[in-house]
């Protein structure tokens, strides 16, 4: 996995938004994909993302991409199961437009796996998770809320009805 300082993992992903997390550098995980992972990464980059980016025009924050098991396991909240282990999943945040239009960009217009609006509330998402998998997306759509009292989410089939329309916004 050798890297240049000047270049990117993808078009528009640094190395450092692939790779990257504040908790696996504090309690000292390693965060290195194996070959398999990396290759499924690098679809989700170049047939999801990139497509995506170039779509909306705008800055894209990736605010978590790739997670070793270990790392997985140290997150709060981690889905033990997290496509991220396996490379297949990214969370974003937009910057131009709100999170709630990313979302339904999504939503309507590109392939994917899995799409959560998470958390946030039933305006915006604090985040969007996205999972890719090449030839086998399953266009499932959910809803994370933060379980009162409790500290973890639970996850609905997405049914907000926000009248948005990609093509008029």
């Amino acid at each position: 996995m050798a890297k240049s300082k000047k270049e990117n993992f993808s078009t528009n992903i640094s190395w450092k938004e692939a790779f990257g997390s504040a908790t696996a550098k504090k309690l000292k995980i390693k965060n290195t994909p194996n070959e398999e992972q990396l290759a499924n990464m690098k679809i989700l980059a170049e047939e999801f993302f990139e497509p995506l980016r170039e779509k909306v025009g705008e800055p894209i924050m990736v605010n978590s991409f790739f997670r070793s098991e270990e790392l997985n396991n140290a997150i709060s909240g981690a889905a033990a199961t997290s496509q991220h282990i396996q490379g297949c999943a990214i969370d974003l945040d937009a910057t131009g437009i709100t999170n709630c239009e990313l979302f339904y960009i999504i939503k309507n217009e590109m392939d994917f796996d899995k799409l959560i609006w998470e958390l946030g509330d039933d305006n915006n998402p604090a985040w969007i998770h996205i999972s890719y998998v090449k030839d086998n997306n399953r266009k499932l759509v959910y809803q994370a809320k933060r379980k009162e009292g409790k500290g973890y989410s639970t996850y609905t089939h997405f049914d907000l009805d926000i009248d948005y329309d990609a093509e008029t916004s």
